[in-house]
């Protein structure tokens, strides 16, 4: 799909609040509200909009403690980690890396003997290093074309 600037302001838009009406989101970018839903829909037929979501506050929900924790590990153990990783409630990502480590995962946890048993269990078949999050000083987002300084 060929994204024009009013795809990516579109984009943009939906990312900061996906909330908006598609009327309101309309008259900010300049198209009419029938416009604006025939364009979403074309994003969300192509793929290039997955889903929409709500972002939840973790510290509210009593998990104020957040890790990065890389793993090394051997080729032989990436499915079993793969499985671990799904079947861990605390882990929120897992990437698979290029690289000396084979994972980076983020988890959030109540407490810190929380973080201990998932450093046990992931350390079972390699090795981990583990970083504590003090605070996220940017969330997740896609960059826009012509927003680069």
């Amino acid at each position: 799909m060929n994204l024009d600037r009013k795809d990516f302001q579109i984009l943009d838009a939906l990312q900061q609040d996906a909330r908006q009406s598609l009327a309101a989101l309309g008259k900010r970018i300049g198209l009419s509200q029938p416009a604006m839903s025939e364009r979403v829909r074309k994003l969300e037929a192509a793929g290039v909009i997955e889903g929409y979501g709500a972002r939840i506050s973790l510290r509210s929900l009593g998990l104020g403690l957040q890790a990065i924790i890389r793993v090394r590990t051997t080729h032989a153990h990436i499915k079993s980690y793969l499985k671990l990783f799904e079947e861990m409630p605390e882990v929120l990502e897992a990437d698979r890396v290029s690289g000396e480590d084979c994972f980076v995962v983020r988890c959030a946890f109540a407490e810190p003997l929380d973080l201990e048993r998932v450093v046990d269990a992931l350390a079972v078949n390699g090795s981990v290093t583990t970083s504590l999050v003090l605070s996220t000083a940017v969330r997740k987002r896609v960059p826009m074309p012509g927003q680069r300084g």
